[in-house]
Parts: C-alpha cells; sequence; structure tokens
C-alpha cells in the first residue's frame, strides 16, 4: 500500500480509538460506531487506487481526512484532541 492508504488506515484506527478509549476516560458514552471499519477500507482502497492515478492528490485527500478527524467532532464522541486533553486532566 501506498503512504495515502497508510495514512487513512492510521485516520479510522484514531478514530476508532477515541470512540472506545478516549471519549468513555473523558466522560462521554462508550458506544462503538461499526460502521467506521467497512469506511476506513473503502477509503484506503479507494486512496490507493487514486494513487496510481496522481500520487500527489491522494497524500493530500488523505492528510486532510487525517488533520480534520484529529480536531473536529465527528459522531457523539466528540473530538480525539478534546477527548485525550479531559482524559489526561487538561480540559
Amino acid at each position: 500500500m501506498g503512504p495515502a492508504a497508510d495514512i487513512i488506515l492510521v485516520t479510522g484506527v484514531i478514530t476508532s480509538a477515541n470512540e472506545l478509549l478516549f471519549a468513555p476516560a473523558a466522560g462521554g458514552s462508550a458506544s462503538f460506531n461499526w460502521r467506521i471499519i467497512p469506511a476506513t477500507g473503502i477509503a484506503a482502497l479507494l486512496l490507493e487506487a487514486l494513487s496510481k492515478l496522481n500520487p500527489q492528490i491522494a497524500l493530500g485527500i488523505a492528510v486532510t481526512a487525517l488533520i480534520t478527524a484529529l480536531f473536529t467532532p465527528l459522531g457523539k464522541a466528540g473530538s480525539p484532541i478534546e477527548n485525550a486533553s479531559k482524559a489526561l486532566g487538561y480540559g
């Protein structure tokens, strides 16, 4: 796999860890959205195909998705940065 697909897989792992670990530690609900797994797989496959055509665009999309997933509250769990800071006692 190329770097774009790897970054998307890391994004999926961070989002899953946020819902499973960070949100309950920050005082939120402990629910897991199972749709993260197939969505991450499909996005990785699509970006791998796109990286065969234009690797720079695929890498840009992957990095944009990673930054968005880190700082934007997705779903009911909140953002991973906010939940990690609350769990560590900074928020």
